[in-house]
């Protein structure tokens, strides 16, 4: 079984190398491969009784429909292997999305032979191209021959949370007689990110997790104005306007010798934003406090109220809309407990 188990890593390793992840991938006679299918190895067995019943009777008309059925599968086998060759592939990932969701993945297919003019001699047309992931059984069918450039959207859903390592796609055909099958195994760099998923009926976003405690003390050793003390009031300046004069404390002013007083309007306090403060939720896991967040998240966006986010050693500072809102979700998707 260790021998066994070294095997199997070294081929994983060697298959890796063999297909790089890449974004761009060209099919051709060094990233297609080729074999028989199985109604191709029934046609060869045929072949073979025909020939041996040919040889044992003598029969001149029995060796020509040997060779020219012979000739048909050579001729199918050059058309299999040109039905992919020739073609370039190119993908684009779709916007992120919560675990669960479903993440577009629009694949492009140009055919080169169509610019350079030049094509396989037994090229008979591109038919039958079916694309799929290799850990799917489903097949979709890809047809390019209509326009030049054909796109495909694939739907995958996020399985988990983060980066999303996409399996291999398989490009495959069997056209024209189906006695053989051309494959290309394409490996996508990108990688999609998940989301955590919103906690269904979370609570409401804390209302008192606004409050700063830094400003406590602040306020608590605030200097309080002694009885009799006027507040908010000032002498008059010129960029005053007269419904902020203080008329009748201006007159007593007057008589004694003063100027005229005005109305100070305090400034207004300026509110506060939300605080997510993930580290309060020390009753969850770290699944479902991330899940609790993203809720929470999604709840600010939608009352409209500046919020930021904390958890443990991350702080993201106060802010508002789509992009403050993909900066959180994005964190919290990379999230990693210490």
């Amino acid at each position: 079984m260790p021998r066994l188990s070294g095997w199997r890593t070294r081929w994983q390793a060697w298959w890796d190398r063999r297909h790089p992840r890449t974004d761009t991938l060209r099919l051709d006679h060094r990233t297609l491969y080729i074999v028989p299918t199985g109604s191709g190895f029934v046609y060869g067995v045929l072949l073979g009784c025909l020939l041996l019943a040919s040889i044992n009777y003598q029969l001149n008309l029995g060796h020509l429909l040997t060779f020219t059925l012979s000739s048909a599968a050579l001729v199918a086998l050059h058309a299999t292997h040109a039905t992919l060759s020739g073609l370039r592939l190119s993908a684009r990932v779709g916007e992120a999305g919560f675990v669960g969701e479903m993440v577009d993945i629009e694949i492009t297919v140009q055919d080169e032979t169509r610019r350079t003019g030049w094509r396989h001699p037994a090229h008979l047309g591109r038919h039958g191209l079916v694309v799929r992931w290799r850990d799917e059984p489903a097949d979709l069918p890809v047809d390019v021959s209509p326009d030049p450039d054909a796109r495909r959207h694939l739907p995958r859903r996020l399985a988990h949370r983060g980066r999303q390592t996409l399996p291999a796609l398989e490009f495959s055909s069997r056209f024209p007689l189906g006695l053989f099958r051309v494959w290309a195994v394409w490996r996508i760099a990108q990688q999609p990110l998940a989301w955590p998923a919103p906690e269904v009926d979370a609570p409401p976003v804390p209302q008192s997790a606004s409050t700063d405690p830094a400003e406590a003390p602040l306020r608590r050793h605030a200097p309080q104005p002694e009885p009799g003390e006027d507040e908010g009031v000032r002498p008059w300046r010129r960029e005053d306007r007269p419904a902020q004069v203080l008329w009748r404390r201006s007159a007593r002013s007057l008589a004694a010798g003063g100027g005229l007083l005005v109305r100070e309007t305090p400034p207004a306090r300026q509110a506060r934003g939300l605080h997510l403060d993930g580290d309060r939720l020390t009753d969850l896991d770290p699944e479902t406090r991330l899940r609790r967040l993203s809720a929470w998240v999604l709840q600010a966006e939608a009352l409209g109220q500046p919020y930021r986010l904390s958890l443990g050693t991350l702080s993201i500072a106060e802010g508002i809309g789509p992009q403050h809102r993909r900066q959180c979700l994005d964190t919290l998707a990379l999230w990693s407990p210490p």
